[in-house]
């Protein structure tokens, strides 16, 4: 790998380019503005996020070993013309979607346990039946003392995911790994080998919304999707079950769902989004119950997740380049 040189052919940031040199191995040369400096052509392997790279351009790159595409930017090359090169091609994902589903996963699991109350009740001194404070060993303790009435596992429940781009294909490979019977509603549905590579299963969305112990809606925000849960929607869930919105805001009609809360229909939500952000100060959302709010933190910053996919890209050449010498 000695002396390989990386083109980029857009603009980043000295420490998103750090991050690269940093994945690579001593000796490797990083190629900024590859484009416009005209040193693609000694590009012995490009990363490309955003911009891509037409076919006559790319086919005459006559070193080219490899090249790495960002899928969070769109940037795409001719796998044929790769190929042809005798170039491999590979692809990296962002931790921005990841993180996103990660944190709709992790607002999922604590609904099921009940962790709002439970801390709350916890950090209020709750304790049922006198039970006295003592030293606990393997076999001696005390076990739920705050007397929750209810937290369950999520292993073997139903979680519908409403729209599974790549952040609901994410949060899919999770929850089954929980052992989540994970049903899905998109727009347009994944062949049988799709759905059967993520193990999820496809239900038209009044059928999700009825069968799923929780929904979790993944799906971008347009003027037809405004309010596209509201009082018909929560009023199709189970009595008991829970909501998470992690997407935009405007998908859901507060209302409805402090309505679904109020009156028990719905045991819990958790939004990371709102319609007001941040939310107002006399926001009703503030005293709804067992409402579980984080303040758009799903996601991890932009420039903190480029520096990351740059450093994932190093590591792949890294990987490609010992894999073939």
């Amino acid at each position: 790998m000695s002396g390989a040189r990386v083109a980029v052919v857009e603009e980043f940031t000295p420490a998103q380019v750090e991050a690269l040199q940093r994945a690579l191995p001593d000796g490797a040369t990083v190629l900024t503005d590859a484009l416009g400096s005209g040193t693609i052509g000694q590009a012995d392997y490009l990363v490309l996020r955003e911009e891509g790279i037409d076919d006559s351009r790319l086919a005459a790159l006559s070193s080219l070993r490899g090249v790495v595409t960002i899928e969070s930017g769109g940037a795409a090359v001719s796998g044929e013309i790769c190929e042809s090169m005798g170039a491999w091609t590979e692809a990296v994902t962002s931790p921005g979607p990841t993180s996103v589903a990660e944190h709709a996963v992790m607002l999922i699991l604590a609904l099921f346990k009940r962790l709002p109350t439970a801390h709350r009740r916890l950090m209020d001194g709750v304790v049922v039946d006198g039970m006295e404070p003592f030293v606990t060993d393997q076999l001696n303790y005390s076990y739920n003392w705050v007397g929750l009435d209810l937290f369950e596992a999520v292993l073997g429940k139903t979680v519908g995911l409403v729209g599974v781009g790549q952040i609901g294909r994410v949060a899919a490979k999770l929850l089954v790994a929980f052992g989540v019977d994970v049903v899905y509603y998109k727009r347009n549905r994944f062949t049988p080998e799709e759905e059967q590579e993520l193990g999820v299963r496809y239900l038209p969305f009044d059928e999700l919304l009825a069968e799923s112990h929780c929904v979790s809606l993944h799906n971008k925000f347009t003027p037809e999707t405004e309010k596209m849960m509201g009082a018909r929607e929560f009023g199709l869930m189970p009595e008991g079950s829970f909501f998470v919105n992690t997407a935009r805001g405007r998908l859901v009609d507060e209302d409805a769902l402090i309505e679904a809360l109020h009156s028990g229909h719905l045991a819990g939500a958790a939004l990371d989004v709102f319609w007001w952000e941040p939310i107002l100060p006399d926001s009703p959302l503030r005293d709804t119950p067992n409402l579980l709010m984080t303040p758009h933190t799903a996601g991890t910053p932009a420039g903190d997740n480029v520096a990351l996919e740059l450093g994932s890209a190093g590591r792949v050449i890294r990987r490609r380049n010992g894999a073939t010498t």
